[in-house]
């Protein structure tokens, strides 16, 4: 409690210094509200600031709605940042609308900013759910209740870790509307790979390495999130964790569009020789298949390392990730 109070003082300070145009104010602990900015990049800096330890997962989702009113009020425009556009239910008993995350993932938080130009109060009284039901909106577990929401603010609710592959935002009752503007995820940062320097052995076109631990499954354009070698004998990717540590857990994300076959027969392999570039360390798994757009988890049972590899041994091969996530304990050694 002392800390959560300490941290919203230094923010309440750091704001106030930014940019007098911005309110901020503690709302179901560790909460703010960014009102009347009309500066992106101190938006930016905020955004920053604030959530330097998490990354908002809404973006990779899809969206749907119970119903839709007119010809441009999509579910997809809470997740498009921009403030102009909006969510619209028609008028109908408990409308919803619905985030599929494409995965489970533990949520610190949600954010909800609604409408500047009109109807503020209607976002009153909705409720954020997050679970694993998909096909009844109304089963999964209660994260928090939206009492208010100043036109055109963004209040941000505790979700505490609540896990979950869908995020529901609905308003009980009868002859009821749900208009949302933007809708943020929040989920923390416990991945090794991380910020982390990562290398392979080539890059066709714009697939360059780090789109593999960008925080971006590559769902909507694996071009631009997804890393991908040229054809070539025995493609590889590593990535230098900086220090060694007993890994637990690998996730690899496979792309959705095409040619999820490519990962067929990777070899995960951990350890501390950089001899072949890394790709004669020990194995922790061999990949036999992952679905498109799938994550999939192997488990190292602690093996230590510096460099986690992927590799595909044999002629006339592509190594193409769309996400690594490295999972352990704490460094064992500086090196």
């Amino acid at each position: 409690m002392i800390l959560d109070i300490i941290l919203n003082f230094t923010q309440l300070l750091l704001l106030k210094y930014i940019s007098n145009r911005i309110q901020v104010y503690n709302h179901n602990k560790n909460s703010f509200k960014l009102q009347n900015t009309k500066h992106h990049s101190v938006f930016l800096i905020l955004r920053l600031f604030l959530s330097s330890n998490e990354v908002n997962v809404a973006t990779w989702g899809t969206a749907v709605q119970s119903t839709t009113y007119g010809a441009s009020w999509y579910a997809q425009n809470a997740l498009d940042g921009l403030s102009y556009t909006f969510t619209h239910t028609t008028w109908q008993t408990d409308p919803w609308w619905k985030l599929d995350l494409m995965k489970m993932y533990s949520v610190n938080r949600v954010t909800i900013t609604n409408r500047y130009d009109c109807c503020e109060t209607r976002i009153n009284g909705a409720e954020i759910r997050i679970g694993n039901v998909s096909s009844d909106v109304f089963s999964n577990p209660v994260c928090a209740v939206v009492s208010t929401i100043p036109a055109g603010a963004t209040y941000s609710y505790s979700c505490h870790g609540m896990e979950g592959r869908y995020v529901t935002v609905n308003i009980p009752g009868t002859s009821m509307v749900l208009t949302l503007c933007e809708v943020g995820v929040y989920s923390p940062v416990g991945n090794l790979a991380t910020g982390r320097n990562v290398t392979q052995s080539s890059t066709i076109g714009s697939w360059i390495t780090e789109q593999a631990i960008d925080f971006n499954p590559g769902f909507k354009q694996p071009s631009s999130t997804c890393s991908s070698t040229n054809v070539q004998t025995n493609p590889w990717w590593s990535v230098d964790l900086s220090y060694i540590y007993r890994v637990s857990r690998v996730v690899i994300t496979n792309r959705l569009d095409c040619c999820p076959e490519r990962i067929n027969g990777a070899e995960i392999r951990i350890g501390n020789s950089l001899e072949n570039n890394g790709n004669n360390n020990p194995i922790c798994a061999v990949i036999s298949s992952i679905p498109a757009g799938v994550s999939s988890t192997y488990t190292c049972n602690d093996m230590e390392g510096r460099y986690v590899n992927l590799i595909i041994p044999g002629d006339s091969k592509y190594l193409t990730l769309c996400e690594v996530e490295v999972y352990g304990e704490g460094v064992i050694k500086q090196i």
